[in-house]
């Protein structure tokens, strides 16, 4: 691979085929399937998750199985607020907002 190819996202931090196993998975399975890794992985892959709009939820229970030293060590600021919010209930149920962006329309010919 060229210098000048360089992807602008992070690097996943487990397989892709297990992300998406996490993705698919509920709070208490995915508790089960990270348990089995390090705290220092389980934070890399909370921070990677949580700073993705759609996987937000899955970083916020994986945080909840990391202290708040490994997650600001991790990801500084971003793993403080992450280790907060794991903590309280509420930021879990709380949707992306929603797109105030017109839909598309298509010009029809008479």
């Amino acid at each position: 691979m060229s210098q000048r190819y360089r992807p602008n996202e992070a690097t996943c931090p487990i397989d892709i085929e297990l992300l998406a196993l996490l993705l698919r998975s509920s709070e208490a399975r995915v508790e089960e399937i990270v348990a089995g890794h390090s705290e220092a992985q389980r934070a890399a892959l909370a921070a990677f998750c949580f700073q993705r709009s759609h996987m937000r939820r899955l970083g916020l229970v994986v945080a909840t199985q990391c202290s708040r030293e490994i997650l600001w060590k991790t990801a500084g600021f971003v793993g403080e607020v992450l280790f907060d919010q794991s903590r309280d209930r509420a930021s879990f149920e709380i949707d992306a907002p929603a797109s105030t962006r017109r839909r598309v329309t298509l010009a029809r010919v008479a």
